[in-house]
């Protein structure tokens, strides 16, 4: 998660540096074609891996949150007896101690048992 940040983070301080870094027209200056079509160049390979790298961005921001969203099937398994009950609940509503089911029932987990995910 905290990688997604700093990549996010890096894209912006990318974005606004090439914004502050354009430099203000001089006076009559002759300029060799060549170099100012390799400075094009530069800046549009800049801004197509900006594009590129905030799509990815998003992209696995929004990966993230349907994942955390997914309806999974818990049991929880008593090791003792091996009695099995299952549940259905959000995958982000589950904790180590506990969850709260899809109908509002919120579950304990004693020492006893374990929990098994089972993801569709």
């Amino acid at each position: 998660m905290i990688s997604k940040i700093l990549i996010t983070l890096g894209v912006i301080v990318a974005c606004m540096w090439m914004i502050s870094s354009r430099a203000k027209p001089e006076l009559r200056k002759i300029r060799n074609p060549e170099t100012e079509r390799r400075k094009k160049q530069l800046r549009n390979g800049a801004i197509a891996f900006m594009i590129v790298m905030v799509i990815a961005a998003g992209v696995m921001i929004y990966l993230e949150v349907d994942e955390r969203s997914a309806v999974v099937t818990v049991h929880v398994i008593n090791t003792q007896s091996g009695a099995k009950k299952s549940y259905r609940a959000m995958k982000s509503e589950i904790q180590s101690d506990g969850f709260t089911t899809l109908d509002g029932v919120q579950v304990f987990v004693a020492g006893i048992e374990r929990i098994e995910i089972e993801s569709r």
